[in-house]
C-alpha cells in the first residue's frame, strides 16, 4: 500500500489483531452456521469442505498424526476439520484469542521502504493503544506466564507400534527397534475419486531441533541434490526412466521445536505403491555402498557443490526480486522458536536465520563426501519414519456424497421445523448486522495516501530491430536522460557492427533495470501450426531442457550432463506456452535467468537458448519418458474442480482448432498423450513417426520470422550485445531448418499472436460437470468484455472493484452468507472476455442468485454507490495496479507483453489517470452495459460440482435459459469435447 498507507493503517491493524470484536454474528457467517433448510455453511466451513478430503490433505494429516501423536498440536489441522467446525462455538474462539493473542506473544513485521521517524511515530500509537487497552496499574502491560507457550510443550515420541511408523531400513547402521512384525506396514488411507489409476505416497522423518540451523540448511541441500532435476538420483529412479513409478518426487519440511522433513511421491501407479519405500531406500543405500567402493553411482560431490552454488544464486535473486517473501519465513521462525537468553546472541541468531549465505558457503567449502553420507545416515537411514499410502477410491467418493446428504437430511429432522426457522432468523439478523452501513466518518478517518509517493521501478525499454531501435514512448521513468541515451547508443553501435544485415533479422525488447541478474527469453509464434501439431506443445515444453545435445564444436552432452550444466550456470530456466508472464498464449517461449557479473550473463543465457532451439537431439526414449510423465499428471488435474472448470470454460470460449489454450487443457491432452505413449510403445517405425512429428514442429517454429527476443537486466556492461544475440540465434550451418530461416528478412513486432476465441452473440453455451473427488463447486461465467483502451475500461474496473472489495457486496452477501469461499469478477483485455467466478462454493445456485441480485439492485437504483465508496474503490484499484509491477522483472515482463496487446509502456499511468476521472454515473453505466449481461444466458457457463449436487445445478441453469446445457459425467469429460 506504499509507506503512507501502511503507517496510517498500522495502529488500526494492530488493534484488530489484539482487540478484535469477535462478534457472534461474525462467527456465524465467517466460520459456521446451519441454514433454515439444515445445511452447514460458513466461510471457513466452505474452505475446509473444498480441501479436507483431497488426497494431499488426507495424506498430510495422516503423516503428521504419526510424527506427532497423542494430541500434539503440531499434528493439528489449522483450518479445522469439518466435524469439529460443526460443534465449535464463538466462546471457544474468544477464549483461545484471549489466551494467545497477547502483546508479549505477538510480533509485527514491517517490510519495505519507510522513513525511520515516521515508522517510530506510528509504533508509538500502537504502544499507547496497547497500554490503554490491556495495561494494569500504572499502564504496565501484563505478560502471560512464560510467553510463547508452544516452546514449553513436551513433544511426544513417535509411537513405534503404530501402523505406518516404520523402522529404519535393515541394512543401515541404526539402533535395533523391537516391533511387532505384523504392524510393520504402511498406513493406507483412501481419498475419493472415480479415477483409480494413481495415488499419493508420503514418507517423513523427525528432523533436527529448531536451533540446529546449519543442519537444517544441509539437510535441505541434501534433498535438493536428491530430487531437484532430471539428473538427480531420485528423479532418475522414479520419474525419468523407462518404467516410471510416479509423476514427481518432491521434498518438504517444517522447522518446529522438533521439526520434520518429508518426501512426496505424486501420481504413483496404484498397483505399485508398495514399491516406493523399498525402492527409495535401495537408491539411498546404493549411494552409501557405492561411495565406499568409489563406484560411478556414488555420491557426486561436484554435483552437490553445483546444487549449493545454484541455491546461493536463487536466494540472492529472490532477495532482490521479493525481499519480503525471502525474509518473512526466517523472521517468523526465529520469533517462534529462537532462544531468548541474551540480546547479543538473539541478534546473531536472527542474522543467521535471515542470511543463510554464510552457512551455504561453509557447506560448499568444508563439507566432504563423508559428511554428506553421514548426514544421510543420521537423519534418513537411521531413523524410524512415517509411511502413508494415499489410495484412490471410487466407492469412497460415492459413500461420502451419500453420507453427507443423509447427515444433513437427518440434521434437519433432528432440529425440527421450529429450530430451523429460528436458525434461519438468526442468520438473517447476523447478515443484517454485518451488512450495516459503515459511517462515512470511519471510512474517511484514514487519509488516502498520494499515489505519487509510491515508488515505482526504474525501467528503460528500448525496442525494435537493428540500428533502428529506439526508446519506447514515455519509457525511462526513474532513469536519467544521460543513462538512457548511453544505453541506446551502445545498443545501436553494437548493431552497426553486425554484418550481412543479420542485426535486422530479430525484433528485440531491451529492458534496462539495475539488477544483479539478467533474464533472456526467446518467444516463437505458433500461428503456422496445424490443430494436431498444437497438441504437441506441452510435450515440447516438457523435454526442452532435458535432452542430449551435440554442440557447435562437435562436443556431445548426455541428458544428465545437459541438465547438470544448465543448472550450474543458471538461476532459473524453462519453457512456457505463452510469455513468461503467462499472457499471449499463442507464443511458445524459452527463458533463462543468469547472474550477470560484468555483463557476462547475456552470452551465457543465449548459449543455453541456442542449445535448446538447435542443438538438442530428440529420441524415442526421451520423448516417451516425457509423454509418460505428462500422462501420469492428468488424474490429479481431473480431481481438481477449479482446473476442470477452467478447462471446460476454455473449450466454450476459444477456437478449438487454433487456440493453444484449448490444445493444452487436460481434456485434450489426456487422449492425445494416451495415444502418443501407445504409438511410442508400438514399434520402432511408429515411434520414429512421433519423433519426426516433433522435429517437424520444431523446424516450423524455430525460424527468424517467428522469433521475438526479450532481455531484462543491467545492459550497460554487456560486450557487443547485438553480435552476441545474432551469433546465438542464427541457425547452425548444419541445421536441418526451413530455408526461410536463412533469409535476412527484417524482423518486426508480431501482431498476429492474439488468442482465438469464439462466442455466440445471442445464446451462451453451458456445461455442468460432475466430479467425484470434490465436495464443493466451482463456476466460471464469461461474456463480452472490453479492450485495453476502451473508453469504458476504467469505469468497468471501478465497478468491479467496488462490488468485490473486502467487506463489499459480494464479500458480505456471498462469502459472508456462507455460500462460497471465494468469488471474483475480472476483465481480460487480451481476449476481451469478462468473467465471474465462484471458488470452493457450497451452494452454486444460491451464490449465483445472490450475485445476480446484487448487480440487478444497483442497475435498478435500489442500491446506490456513495461518494466515499467510489473513492475507496478507486484508491484500492490504483494500488492493486501499482502492486502488479512491484518487482524489476515483473515490470519489464509487463512492458514486453503489453506491446503485443497494443498497450504503450506507460499504460498503467494512463489507466490510473482514467480511473481518477470516473464518476458514479460512469460506474452505473458500465455496470448496466457489461455486468447485467454477464449474468444472462448470453454468457458461457462452466460448472464443476460433486455428484450429489449435479441434478439440482443442471435443473436450475436449464430453467434459467441455458437450454442446450451439457450434463457431463466424469467418465465422459474428454469424449464430450474431443471428437
Amino acid at each position: 500500500a506504499g509507506h503512507e498507507g501502511v503507517l496510517n493503517l498500522l495502529p488500526i491493524y494492530a488493534d484488530h489483531i489484539l482487540y478484535p470484536t469477535l462478534s457472534h454474528q461474525s462467527f456465524m457467517t465467517e466460520v459456521h452456521h446451519i441454514t433454515s433448510d439444515g445445511k452447514d455453511k460458513g466461510v471457513v466451513y466452505s474452505e475446509m469442505q473444498g480441501r479436507e478430503n483431497s488426497d494431499g490433505s488426507l495424506v498430510d494429516r495422516a503423516i503428521l498424526d504419526l510424527l506427532y501423536p497423542k494430541d500434539c498440536a503440531y499434528s493439528s489441522e489449522t483450518g479445522g476439520k469439518m466435524k469439529n467446525l460443526r460443534v465449535l462455538t464463538n466462546d471457544q474462539v474468544m477464549r483461545y484469542h484471549k489466551e494467545n493473542y497477547t502483546p508479549d506473544n505477538v510480533m509485527f513485521v514491517l517490510t519495505g521502504n519507510v522513513e525511520e521517524g515516521e515508522f517510530l511515530s506510528a509504533l508509538d500509537k500502537v504502544e499507547l493503544s496497547v497500554k490503554q487497552k490491556s495495561g494494569g496499574d500504572g499502564g504496565v502491560v501484563p505478560k502471560v506466564q512464560g510467553g510463547r507457550p508452544w516452546i514449553h510443550h513436551v513433544i511426544p515420541d513417535m509411537d513405534l507400534n503404530a501402523v505406518g511408523v516404520m523402522p529404519p531400513p535393515p541394512t543401515s547402521s541404526s539402533m535395533e527397534i523391537e516391533k511387532d512384525e505384523k504392524k510393520e506396514k504402511p498406513l493406507e488411507i483412501f481419498f475419493p475419486t472415480e479415477e483409480e489409476s494413481r495415488g499419493t505416497v508420503s514418507i517423513a522423518w523427525r528432523g533436527p531441533m529448531s536451533d540446529q540451523r546449519s543442519t537444517w540448511i544441509n539437510l535441505s541441500l541434501l534433498w535438493t541434490y536428491l530430487t531437484d532435476s532430471a539428473a538427480s538420483p531420485l528423479q532418475k529412479a522414479f520419474v525419468e526412466c523407462d518404467d516410471p513409478l510416479c509423476a514427481g518426487v518432491y521434498p518438504a519440511h517444517e522447522v518446529f521445536t522438533v521439526g520434520y522433513h518429508q518426501l512426496w511421491f505424486t501420481e504413483v501407479e496404484t498397483e505399485r505403491m508398495e514399491e516406493v519405500a523399498p525402492k527409495l531406500f535401495d537408491v539411498l543405500l546404493d549411494i552409501v555402498k557405492n561411495d565406499a567402493a568409489a563406484a560411478e553411482s556414488s555420491f557426486d560431490l561436484d554435483r552437490m557443490q553445483m546444487v549449493i552454488r545454484r541455491q546461493r544464486r536463487k536466494i540472492l535473486e529472490k532477495t532482490e526480486r521479493r525481499p519480503t517473501n525471502a525474509l518473512i519465513d526466517p523472521i517468523i521462525r526465529n520469533f517462534m522458536y529462537g532462544k531468548r537468553e541474551n540480546p547479543v546472541q538473539e541478534m546473531k541468531d536472527l542474522q543467521d536465520d535471515v542470511d543463510p549465505i554464510p552457512l551455504l558457503e561453509d557447506a560448499l567449502l568444508n563439507m566432504t563426501k563423508s559428511d554428506w553420507i553421514e548426514l544421510m545416515q543420521e537423519f534418513i537411514l537411521s531413523k524410524p519414519y512415517a509411511l502413508v499410502l494415499g489410495r484412490p477410491s471410487a466407492d469412497l467418493a460415492k459413500k461420502i456424497a451419500k453420507e453427507e446428504k443423509e447427515r444433513e437430511e437427518q440434521q434437519a429432522i433432528d432440529l425440527g421445523p421450529e429450530k430451523l426457522k429460528q436458525l434461519g432468523g438468526e442468520l438473517e439478523k447476523a447478515m443484517e448486522y454485518n451488512e450495516r452501513e459503515i459511517p462515512d466518518g470511519v471510512l474517511t478517518s484514514v487519509p488516502i495516501p498520494r499515489l505519487e509517493n509510491v515508488k515505482s521501478i526504474p525501467l528503460l525499454t528500448i525496442r525494435g530491430v537493428g540500428e533502428s531501435i529506439d526508446i519506447a514512448t514515455n519509457s525511462g521513468k526513474g532513469i536519467s536522460k544521460e543513462e538512457s541515451n548511453m544505453v541506446l547508443f551502445k545498443l545501436r553501435e553494437s548493431a552497426s557492427k553486425v554484418e550481412d544485415g543479420n542485426a535486422n533479422a530479430y525484433h528485440v525488447d531491451w529492458n534496462q533495470t539495475d539488477s544483479a541478474f539478467l533474464y533472456v527469453s526467446v518467444a516463437l509464434s505458433t500461428k503456422d501450426l496445424t490443430p494436431d501439431q498444437r497438441l504437441y506443445l506441452d510435450l515440447l515444453e516438457e523435454i526442452a531442457f532435458k535432452l542430449p545435445a551435440t554442440l557447435d564444436d562437435g562436443t556431445t552432452l548426455s541428458k544428465d550432463e545437459f541438465v547438470s550444466q544448465v543448472q550450474d550456470d543458471s538461476v532459473s530456466y524453462g519453457a512456457h506456452c505463452g510469455l513468461p508472464s503467462s499472457s499471449i498464449s499463442q507464443m511458445l517461449s524459452y527463458s533463462v535467468q543468469m547472474e550477470n557479473p560484468n555483463g557476462s550473463g547475456f552470452s551465457q543465457a543465449l548459449k543455453w537458448i541456442r542449445r535448446v532451439l538447435y542443438l538438442t537431439e530428440l529420441s524415442v526414449e526421451n520423448v516417451k519418458m516425457a509423454a509418460q510423465r505428462l500422462l501420469s499428471e492428468i488424474p490429479a488435474q481431473i480431481r481438481c474442480g477449479s482446473t476442470i472448470c477452467h478447462a471446460v470454460s476454455t473449450e466454450l470460449n476459444y477456437d478449438s482448432k487454433q487456440s493453444n489454450r484449448v490444445a493444452t487443457t487436460a481434456l485434450r491432452q489426456w487422449p492425445f498423450l494416451e495415444s502418443t505413449v501407445a504409438r511410442l510403445s508400438k514399434g520402432e517405425d511408429e515411434a520414429e513417426k512421433v519423433v519426426n512429428d516433433l522435429k517437424e514442429i520444431r523446424s516450423k517454429l524455430v525460424q527468424r520470422k517467428n522469433m521475438q527476443v526479450f532481455v531484462a537486466g543491467n545492459l550497460k556492461d554487456i560486450p557487443e550485445p547485438m553480435q552476441t544475440l545474432v551469433d546465438a540465434l542464427n541457425p547452425p550451418t548444419t541445421a536441418t531448418t526451413n530455408s526461410e530461416n536463412l533469409t535476412t528478412e527484417k524482423g518486426e513486432l508480431l501482431t498476429d499472436v492474439s488468442d482465438f476465441f469464439t462466442r455466440s452473440s445471442n445464446t451462451g453455451r453451458a456445461a455442468v460437470c460432475s466430479l467425484s473427488a470434490i465436495e464443493s463447486s466451482f463456476l466460471s461465467l464469461t461474456a463480452s468484455g472490453v479492450g485495453a483502451y476502451d473508453p469504458n475500461h476504467a469505469s468497468l474496473l471501478v465497478a468491479i472493484e467496488y462490488l468485490t472489495a473486502l467487506e463489499g457486496d459480494f464479500w458480505v452477501k456471498l462469502r459472508g452468507a456462507g455460500l462460497t469461499y471465494g468469488s471474483s469478477i475480472s476483465n481480460n483485455t487480451e481476449s476481451k472476455l469478462l468473467k465471474f467466478g465462484l471458488f470452493k462454493c457450497t451452494d452454486v445456485v444460491s451464490a449465483f442468485k445472490a450475485a445476480s441480485q446484487i448487480v440487478t439492485d444497483y442497475a435498478s437504483g435500489e442500491s446506490t454507490i456513495p461518494h466515499v465508496g467510489l473513492e475507496s474503490a478507486k484508491s484500492s484499484l490504483a494500488y492493486s495496479i501499482i502492486s502488479g509491477v512491484s518487482t524489476k522483472l515483473s515490470a519489464a515482463s509487463q512492458a514486453w507483453s503489453s506491446s503485443y496487446l497494443g498497450k504503450k509502456v506507460d499504460y498503467d499511468k494512463w489507466i490510473l489517470s482514467e480511473i481518477s476521472k470516473v464518476t458514479v454515473e460512469d460506474v452505473m453505466s458500465s455496470l448496466v452495459k457489461y455486468l447485467i449481461p454477464l449474468f444472462d444466458t448470453q454468457s458461457n457457463l462452466s460448472v464443476t460440482c460433486p455428484a450429489n449436487k449435479f441434478d439440482e445445478i443442471c435443473d436450475y441453469f436449464t430453467s434459467k435459459g441455458w437450454k442446450d446445457l451439457q450434463k457431463i459425467s466424469e467418465d465422459k469429460l474428454c469424449k464430450t469435447f474431443v471428437a
